[in-house]
């Protein structure tokens, strides 16, 4: 993916069909890669170059191969932390073969993140995962939102991070199509997570006795623990959910009359 030409995307004429963005190079920028739908068409990826300009890349086989192209996607599929490139080919009446390039990578850093939803839906479809990290002197947030694509340009549902020379992440933040906030501190770089979406709690109070409902996974099991001081903490039970509206219900029942308690639900899968 070298040799370049400096020029603004929008000057560009090709019969365009679909678009795909993604940070092939890790350098914590997202680059935008075009299909185009001629017979003796090639397609286009524009290197991000960070400051609000965009470069096209002009040699290698992702842009020197012609023929009708469509749909694109990025997705890391070797799990080696770099993007590499599906692009589906074809016409009516015409044979082609789908093309599949893999990227070689280079020495900058990355994150990978993997979403289970438990509350939210299971793919986490409309989950916003932010990151925010310095790279090359520069502190900034990065975004990804967990969507399935257009239908023809459905790129992998991992939300996929350039880190550049960054060593740590300082502050990974998920937020759940539930309304669930997560964050996470000071994470190393080059690393694929999976994170599952925590129970919701929610607590009544019956003839004194609190009363929780969890929602969470099926198939999941959960302890409900118990605090007086946000810092020792002791169960009070543990459930499985089976049940398809993902919810189960527990009740503490030796809790005092007076004081301060703190619940929590814990995933123990």
């Amino acid at each position: 993916m070298t040799g370049a030409a400096v020029g603004p995307i929008a000057s560009d004429v090709a019969y365009f069909a679909e678009c795909a963005w993604g940070d092939y190079d890790n350098d914590g920028y997202l680059d935008l890669f075009v299909t185009s739908a001629g017979p003796t068409s090639v397609n286009y990826l524009y290197h991000n170059n960070g400051d609000g300009t965009f470069t096209r890349v002009l040699t290698g086989n992702i842009v020197t191969n012609m023929g009708y192209s469509y749909g694109c996607a990025w997705g890391d599929y070797d799990n080696d932390g770099f993007l590499d490139l599906m692009v589906a080919r074809g016409a009516e009446n015409q044979v082609s073969r789908n093309l599949l390039y893999h990227n070689d990578g280079n020495s900058n850093a990355w994150l990978k993140v993997k979403l289970v939803g438990t509350v939210s839906n299971r793919s986490a479809i409309g989950a916003k995962v932010r990151v925010h990290a310095t790279i090359g002197g520069k502190t900034f947030w990065q975004l990804r939102e967990i969507n399935t694509g257009d239908g023809t340009c459905g790129s992998a549902q991992d939300a996929h991070f350039g880190l550049g020379d960054a060593t740590n992440v300082d502050t990974l933040r998920i937020e759940w199509p539930s309304g669930t906030v997560q964050e996470f501190k000071n994470l190393p770089t080059r690393q694929y997570l999976t994170i599952t979406e925590p129970p919701r709690l929610l607590a009544s109070l019956t003839n004194g006795i609190p009363q929780f409902s969890v929602k969470g996974g099926r198939f999941f099991h959960y302890e409900i623990d118990v605090s007086t001081n946000l810092a020792t903490w002791s169960s009070i039970g543990t459930m499985l959910i089976t049940n398809f509206s993902g919810t189960a219900q527990i009740a503490d029942t030796n809790a005092p009359g007076a004081g301060a308690r703190f619940y929590r639900a814990v995933s123990r899968n």
